[in-house]
């Protein structure tokens, strides 16, 4: 987890290596830390000069030699806070320059494709902002097991928001569902379920193919959503 989180910071595979080799051992020099880690002595180099310009290790010579080390944990802080600003700073030039956009409501588009994890994390992250009710049909449960920790995560903030959701989901899944608050199950024939997931949110269908190439189209216009609706819902009344 700490990996995958440095990982998201912008810390390549080599930095990570390096950097907690040096914070669990101590200072060390270049040759060392190449044996330890199993990295090319070269991209030793390239990574512990990032590491110093992110300002998380420092150096000093001993013997003519340098040797590193990492500063103390509390440094990560200081590189989060300054992404923190940097994301603000970008997400205020957007938005200033969307509000000074001249937009015809009638060329816009009312289907969005969405491709691969990041794709569906952006979509799922939109479910939570429209904040509307969620009516799901499910053929199994690619979402937790594609998205693991995201997956609980994203509940989490559903019940923060107190977004109530319905989801039906083949007679097969009746024990391996977990009880969570404002959601519902509702379950049906196995021979009524698709590979594809269904999910309707305010004015919004969206269905997701979980193939090796993840692809999701949302659909955002009333009258469609509307037959989808009723469609859930003749399914939940059944």
């Amino acid at each position: 987890m700490l990996e995958e989180n440095l990982s998201k910071l912008g810390f390549s595979p080599s930095e990570i290596k390096i950097y907690l080799q040096l914070l669990k051992n101590g200072s060390s020099y270049p040759n060392k830390i190449s044996s330890e880690t199993k990295i090319n002595r070269t991209n030793v180099y390239e990574a512990l000069d990032r590491l110093i310009s992110k300002g998380i290790i420092s150096f000093i010579v001993k013997n003519k030699a340098k040797w590193f080390e990492a500063k103390p944990p509390e440094s990560i802080l200081s590189l989060i806070n300054e992404k923190e600003k940097e994301i603000q700073e970008i997400k205020d030039i957007i938005l200033k320059e969307i509000k000074n956009l001249e937009i015809n409501p009638k060329n816009s588009l009312e289907a969005n494709i969405f491709v691969g994890k990041k794709g569906l994390k952006i979509i799922f992250e939109n479910i939570l902002e429209t904040n509307k009710p969620i009516s799901l049909i499910a053929s199994q449960l690619q979402f937790k097991e594609l998205f693991g920790p995201y997956f609980e995560l994203w509940h989490k903030k559903r019940i923060e928001k107190n977004i109530f959701q319905r989801s039906i989901f083949p007679n097969s899944f009746k024990k391996k569902l977990k009880e969570r608050k404002f959601l519902k199950y509702k379950f049906v024939d196995d021979r009524f379920t698709n590979p594809t997931t269904t999910i309707i949110f305010g004015d919004n269908s969206l269905f997701i193919q979980w193939s090796k190439e993840l692809l999701a189209i949302k659909i955002n216009n009333k009258e469609i959503t509307k037959s989808h609706l009723n469609y859930f819902n003749m399914l939940w009344n059944s």
